[in-house]
């Protein structure tokens, strides 16, 4: 017997990466080398010294049971005391909850503050994860274009009054996946008075808040009023290369974090007692650890950008994230149709801009998740084939 996909998870669809795995595997399954340019996933180790915590912590009967909803007191503590100490953020109790990876928050948020005759704002091109929430809870999506002209930042000017009084949250992510621009101290200001004028929940993704190379990433939180209207989501996936702990927190509005942990703990329930300790003792130590990873991404991120400029492509500097964003030559018109003829006919995997929506179309997402050696035999497999493609 066979059963079928409710609507509700059928209206989410197939992730495009997955798509592209499942064809990645078949090359491989035919014996060709691919080079994976296209992944989100940290190529490197956790630090060391966290796993070693880990494992102290494991020994400890206190992690054997159920852990406590929202995280341990001790993890408190040490959110509380990195935000004072990164970003000059002051942290009450109330103002943190706990959870097991960002994607678990991203997909609650909509369910847990959206209504079906709502509307949530996000950007586009983004991260695939605030549709799959906002389908899910039945809500109304309105997508905010990030452009190039205007540094990839959202035009709140340019959202009509009439879907500001339907708005019930907004979903922000700098710095950002997939363009790898970064957000200014003055956005965050306007877009905190923009959440109190409209009474709207502004979320901010820090996915990529330790990933950022000029100086560092504002927290959204460093803005006045910010904790009035608003949370930001921590994931200790790239800071500390915990992407498989599924390892993160919310901190700011207290009703927005009372309601959040309360969806979590009646859906997904609490993070394990060990991933808990791991991460407490990564907050509170690894600075120099973290520098290392951001000097690895930023000479990769240059080698790419240097190959790519040689050739005269116009590429995005990418002020953090661990991506490239590159923009096609005008004579490319599909770039899904591009990325999977390069994938079959050069065996070099890219993300295609359009696969985040119809803003990223023209553009491509290349990967700084490989060593140099690889990203550089990519790179220039990709700018041979860019230079023979034809539609």
């Amino acid at each position: 017997m066979e059963f079928n996909a409710s609507r509700r998870l059928q209206s989410v669809g197939e992730k495009y990466l997955a798509i592209q795995q499942a064809n990645i595997n078949q090359l491989k399954k035919a014996g060709i080398e691919v080079l994976n340019l296209g992944r989100g996933n940290p190529d490197l180790p956790t630090f060391m010294p966290v796993v070693q915590a880990a494992k102290t912590a494991l020994d400890n009967k206190a992690n054997h049971g159920y852990p406590p909803y929202g995280g341990k007191p001790a993890l408190k503590t040490s959110i509380k005391h990195f935000y004072q100490r990164e970003y000059q953020v002051a942290l009450e109790d109330d103002e943190i909850t706990v959870f097991s990876g960002s994607a678990v928050a991203l997909t609650a948020l909509p369910m847990a503050l959206a209504d079906p005759e709502g509307v949530v704002l996000t950007p586009t091109p983004a991260f695939f994860g605030y549709h799959i929430g906002i389908t899910m809870s039945g809500a109304e999506e309105w997508q905010m274009p990030l452009l190039e002209k205007n540094n990839y930042l959202p035009d709140l000017e340019n959202i009509p009054q009439t879907i500001r009084d339907r708005s019930q949250l907004m979903f922000l992510n700098y710095p950002h996946n997939p363009t790898g621009a970064g957000a200014t101290q003055d956005l965050f200001d306007r877009v905190v008075q923009f959440g109190l004028d409209n009474h709207i929940a502004i979320v901010h993704d820090f996915a990529y808040a330790d990933i950022s190379f000029e100086h560092q990433a504002p927290s959204f939180l460093q803005s006045k009023r910010a904790k009035e209207t608003g949370i930001e989501i921590y994931t200790l996936s790239k800071t500390f290369n915990m992407a498989g702990w599924r390892s993160a927190f919310a901190v700011g509005n207290a009703s927005i974090i009372k309601l959040l942990k309360a969806y979590i703990q009646n859906s997904v329930g609490g993070t394990f007692g060990v991933v808990q300790d791991a991460s407490e003792y990564a907050l509170d130590t690894q600075i120099k650890e973290r520098k290392q990873l951001r000097d690895t991404y930023l000479e990769r991120r240059n080698t790419v950008i240097q190959l790519l400029e040689a050739h005269h492509f116009s590429v995005s500097q990418s002020s953090g994230t661990f991506f490239v964003w590159l923009q096609l030559p005008e004579t490319i018109t599909d770039d899904k149709q591009f990325a999977k003829s390069l994938l079959n006919n050069a065996h070099v995997a890219v993300v295609p801009g359009s696969a985040f929506g119809e803003a990223g179309q023209g553009y491509l997402r290349i990967s700084l998740v490989a060593d140099k050696a690889t990203l550089s035999s990519g790179i220039n497999q990709l700018i041979t084939y860019l230079k023979q493609y034809r539609e």
